[in-house]
Parts: structure tokens; sequence; C-alpha cells
């Protein structure tokens, strides 16, 4: 089963959806005339909003934190590590272009989701199944999505990220994996049965800080690297335009092997054109949608132009992916270049990821609450399967939930991107 699921993850994200993905990119970064040109007053807009919550809605900067809780997981470490294990040293120029054109996807996704939000007693939401269905007519599409979410949710959000905090803390404590599942299950509940405020609120804290410090390693780590750096630079670049045939044909050429990883993994690290962190966005109080939206954009410039890519750089910088075994050990062992650098690589692990989960158990809910009808018991019911899955990724070998998480993101960018094709002409 797990061998069939690996060739339909292969087959989905084979060439033709690479190039509909950047093509997308590509597209509205010229059709919205470079909105990347906007992404430092973006961070300026973050770091200067409110910071606020109300009833009417949660603060644009809490938003924010939310939506980089959600993206600044295990992709932005481990998800490097495997696009260099699988597409080689040149995935990462590709994971850093995907990044700079995403920008406006990001933006375009996000714009037309806050336009077309909706407002109960509870305050603002949306998402793209309800432009789908109530702009555009498309009710199986929009109900695709949701499900598509709802196995991202459960796949990538709850297990991957648990599975990341378990087995990392268990290698390096000799914690069992059951009492790890454990005590990140009952941490997840908590914030979990709040609200989208709730875990605003805690991502406003840990992110920034995991964010420094985080950035503080890095540099460390570039310092110590320094003789390799610019090398590494010219290896990534030549590896990753090397579009030489060789013995399969242009589809298995290093380039080609490198762009796919390169773009999927960007996908999995910033989200642009999945429509998941618009369903956090469509929640702010803030009026102007433009503004959020230019916020919203600059997350994936902090997620992967600059995090991915000088974790990239730094990786193969170490040299180390040439005898790597896997991505968590590969990862780690660059991090132990640092004093006490294993406990650091631990505990960037656990926040980036303990941010995560629920965030990605509040997009999973977004989808629950659109399919039916915002009925609370289903709700419930739902956040109890999800906190399973976080202990089940805990105490677990999940190479299958990866792959199939694998195709739920792709297959989530079609009626995303089909939304944003047909909508395009709205975006200012």
């Amino acid at each position: 089963m797990t061998s069939i699921v690996e060739f339909i993850e292969k087959i989905v994200w084979s060439f033709p959806l690479v190039f509909v993905l950047i093509t997308t990119h590509i597209l509205f970064t010229f059709k919205l005339k470079f909105p990347q040109k906007y992404t430092f007053k973006g961070l300026k807009y973050m770091l200067t909003s409110d910071k606020k919550n109300t009833k009417e809605g949660i603060s644009s900067f809490k938003s924010i934190m939310a939506v980089l809780a959600a993206t600044l997981g295990t992709g932005n470490i481990i998800g490097v590590a495997t696009a260099i294990m699988i597409g080689g040293v040149g995935s990462i120029f590709w994971i850093f272009i995907s990044g700079v054109f995403a920008i406006a996807t990001k933006y375009a996704e996000t714009f037309i989701v806050l336009k077309y939000r909706k407002k109960d007693k509870n305050g603002y939401y949306g998402g793209s199944m309800y432009v789908l269905k109530e702009r555009l007519g498309m009710k199986r599409l929009a109900f695709l999505f949701s499900i598509f979410v709802i196995f991202t949710s459960l796949g990538m959000g709850a297990m991957i990220q648990s599975n990341a905090i378990s087995s990392t803390i268990s290698q390096n404590f000799s914690i069992a994996p059951q009492m790890v599942g454990v005590i990140v299950t009952l941490i997840c509940a908590y914030v979990l049965f709040g609200n989208e405020k709730r875990i605003s609120n805690i991502s406003s804290i840990l992110i920034p800080i995991a964010v420094l410090i985080y950035c503080i390693a890095c540099v460390i780590l570039l310092i110590i690297f320094r003789n390799n750096i610019i090398n590494s630079i010219i290896l990534i670049i030549k590896e990753a335009l090397d579009f030489k045939a060789v013995t399969g044909g242009i589809f298995a050429s290093v380039a080609i092997k490198a762009m796919s990883s390169g773009l999927s993994k960007g996908l999995f690290t910033n989200e642009a054109g999945m429509g998941t962190s618009p369903l956090f966005d469509s929640t702010v109080k803030e009026k102007n949608i433009k503004k959020q939206a230019i916020m919203s954009m600059a997350t994936v410039f902090i997620d992967t132009v600059f995090l991915c890519t000088i974790t990239g750089i730094i990786f193969v910088a170490s040299g180390l992916y040439k005898v790597a075994i896997n991505p968590v050990s590969y990862a780690q062992s660059v991090f132990e270049y640092l004093p006490y650098g294993n406990y650091l690589f631990v505990f960037v692990i656990v926040i980036f990821a303990i941010s995560t989960i629920p965030c990605a158990g509040f997009y999973g809910n977004c989808a629950i609450k659109y399919i039916f009808k915002s009925k609370t018991l289903y709700q419930f019911i739902f956040k109890l399967v999800f906190l399973t899955f976080v202990y089940s990724g805990s105490i677990f070998t999940i190479q299958f939930v990866w792959s199939v998480s694998s195709i739920s993101n792709a297959l989530m960018v079609i009626p995303n991107i089909i939304m944003l094709y047909k909508l395009g002409n709205e975006i200012e």
C-alpha cells in the first residue's frame, strides 16, 4: 500500500503540477505588477499594527504570527534537508525562486478570500471553499477543497509535526515516545479547545522568540562554515540550472529533480497557492484587505525566501549531505557544530512544531465548519480525532502519512488556483 501511495505522490508532484504552480506564481507577479516590492512594507505593517484582539476579530499582528506558526514547522529545517536528499543541492535554488514568486500568489489568494469573507456573531470567517461555492457556484470543488484541508490538517499538521517532536526528544533525552505524545497532545488540546484568539495569543509569544533564536543560530553557523559559503552557493545554482539530459531523458535530469523537490518543499513551507493561511487571515478585524494581504505575503519572505534559503545554504556548506542517512539526523548533525547544538535543535523543532499543530487543527476545523454547516458537535468530534492523530504521530513511523499529506497538499492547489484564475481580474 505504501509503495502505491508513494507512486501516486510522484505522479501528482510530477512536472505538470510543478509547471502550473510556478506559472501561477509568475503570472500573478506580472499581473499584479510585482507585489514583491511591498514585502518590506508588509514587515513594517507587522511591527506597527495593532496587537490587541477584540470581539470583532483578532489583531493583524497576531493573525500573522498564527500564519507564521502554521508555516514555520518542520518544513523549514527537516523539509529543507529532505529536499536536498531527494532533489540534490540544486533544490535550494528552486525553494528560493518559488518563495520569491510565491509572494504574489499569497497576496492574490489572501485578497480574494478577504474580499468575500463572511461575518457572524463570533466575528469574521472565510476561505476558498466559500468563494468557490458562493461566488463561482463550484460546490463540488469547494467540497473537495475542504476534504483536502482535513487530510492535510491530520497528516502534515498533526502527525508529522508531533512525530518530529517525539523523535527529536526521544533521541536526545531517552524519553519514551508515548510520554512525549501525551504531553504534546495535552498542550495542543489546551490551545485547540480555546479558539483562534487563544491560538494567535500563544503564537504571538512563541514565534518571535523562536525565529530570533533560530536566526542567531544560523548567523553563527554561517560564520563557522564561512570558507564554504561562496562555493556552496555556486554549486546550488549550477546544479539547479543543469538541464543537460541524462540516461532517463530530460525528466530525469538533475535540474528537473531539483526543481520538483524544491518547488514541492517550497509549497510545504510557505503554503502559497494552497489556500490555507487565508483561513486565518479572514478572521482579522482589519478592514483594509490590501494591507492584510501585504502582511500575509510578507510571511512567505520570512518563511521561505529568508529562513529556508539560509538553512539550505548552511546545510550544503556543512558538506554533510554527502553522508546523510535521513533528513532528521542530517539536520541535527549540522546543528551539533554549535555549542549545545543538539539541545538547540530540539528546542527549535519543538517550538516550531508545537506552534504549527493547533493552527493546522484550526484549518481542519474551518473545513468541518463548512461541510457541516457550523454544527459545533462535528467540530468537537473533529478536534478529538485531530488530537488522536497528534498522539499517533508521536509513536508511529509515518512515511505513509508523509506521502498521503503530500498528495493532499498538491490536490488543494488545484481548486484554489482555479479560483484565482477565475477571479484574477478582481484582485487589486
